[in-house]
């Protein structure tokens, strides 16, 4: 560890404000923060009356009472002009938060929602819900096991009406999602394994296992996983795949959280559109139209349920429950601060490159199109994410730009 600096450097640190900034508009305590800075601005001196320093030094607060109500009231009305309609409070209260940067109070949130659709609200309210009885689950910390499994929801009758399918991680430790990706399929194992390596590539950790279904798509990740493992020498690598039933699969019980606040949005726009004959599934122009527009649509707010709204809301305290109740990212990144313990295993960039070469998962298409497809929508529509086009627009934009491309040919 660098030798601690405790002069007054860190007021310059634009690093640190922007950090300290973000972990505030997530909610975490005031402990939670400081493991954070502990970890990752360990030249500076730390401890709890230091961060609250450094936090009114650059006028940081859990709560700005310059933010107005009709502020407020604008953001709220545009998420549930989108899929933020699905949300509950507290979901929206982190969502405001984070992807508004208003840092306001939840009954505020709460009040708003009411006025703005109180019928809506009181649907969503966790007290009306009825689920199953949640089974028990206990791990040895995080990165002990990573549950991965497709999920086609999106992709409608016998899996094949829109071209749209998730595949998805989770740390069963903290309920962490690790990543999210949608395509136009999730059953080619050359693609589901090169999103593997890409997370491997940014995280440098493999887990210790990982949970998967004995499914075709899965046989090069899962040699991919034991192959990299060998050389820990810790178990049998053949031992660090665990098969299972997608129902019985952690992150298949995650994907109805998906489902009842962001899928069903987007479910019932590619319903219309199918209803009213605008989407033939049949048609592979429709099908590449619609892939084109809602892919990356739909990408931009996986990312942010991802981590506005689940990884770092603030799971409840449950009745006899072996898992910790707390922030999932924090969980995630200071086991120890709940009796866990870091499973993860180091690997090397030269271990990634050899795997890589091996798997041929660098061989494949990095595109669900082709190039002259999308380049005579781009000429239409380019970017739609980067053209903010709002997920309230899919439908509207979807009939715009068939209607066009069909002009165009």
């Amino acid at each position: 560890m660098a030798a601690r600096t405790r002069n007054s450097s860190w007021m310059e640190d634009l690093d640190l404000k922007e950090e300290l900034q973000k972990y505030v508009r997530q909610g975490l305590k005031r402990d939670e923060i400081l493991n954070f800075m502990v970890r990752d601005f360990d030249d500076y001196a730390w401890s709890l009356r230091t961060l609250d320093g450094r936090m009114r030094h650059f006028d940081i607060r859990y709560t700005n009472t310059d933010v107005t109500v009709e502020e407020v009231k604008s953001a709220v009305r545009k998420e549930l002009d989108g899929p933020g309609k699905l949300l509950g409070y507290r979901a929206m209260h982190n969502k405001i938060r984070q992807e508004y940067l208003l840092n306001v109070p939840r009954n505020l949130v709460h009040a708003v929602m009411f006025d703005l659709d109180p019928e809506g609200l009181e649907t969503r309210c966790p007290t009306v819900k009825k689920g199953k009885t949640k089974g028990h689950f206990s791990t040895k910390g995080t990165k002990w096991v990573h549950s991965m499994d497709g999920h086609d929801k999106l992709m409608g009758y016998q899996n094949s009406t829109f071209p749209l399918a998730i595949y998805g991680s989770i740390n069963t430790a903290s309920s962490k999602i690790l990543w999210l990706k949608i395509w136009t399929g999730n059953s080619d194992p050359k693609r589901i394994g090169r999103w593997y390596l890409d997370y491997l590539y940014e995280e440098r950790t493999i887990a210790s296992h990982i949970r998967i279904n004995r499914g075709s798509e899965t046989g090069i990740m899962a040699t991919m996983h034991s192959y990299l493992r060998q050389s820990n020498g810790d178990m049998n690598p053949f031992d660090t795949v665990i098969y299972g039933p997608s129902t019985s699969n952690q992150i298949e019980r995650w994907w109805k959280e998906l489902h009842e606040r962001l899928e069903k949005y987007f479910k019932e726009q590619l319903a219309g559109l199918k209803g009213e004959g605008y989407y033939n599934p049949h048609d592979e122009v429709d099908r590449k139209v619609l892939s084109y527009f809602l892919i990356p649509v739909i990408q931009r707010q996986l990312d942010l349920f991802q981590e506005t709204v689940w990884n770092s809301h603030r799971i409840r305290t449950q009745k006899k429950t072996v898992l910790p109740d707390r922030v999932p990212d924090h969980i995630y990144n200071f086991p120890e601060e709940y009796g866990l313990e870091e499973c993860g295993k180091h690997v090397t960039e030269e271990q990634l490159r050899d795997v890589a070469q091996h798997s041929g998962v660098l061989q494949i298409d990095d595109d669900y199109i082709e190039a002259e497809f999308r380049a005579k929508c781009a000429r239409i529509i380019p970017m739609p994410v980067e053209h903010h086009v709002e997920p309230a627009e899919c439908a509207e934009a979807y009939k715009y730009l068939k209607r066009r491309y069909s002009q165009a040919v």
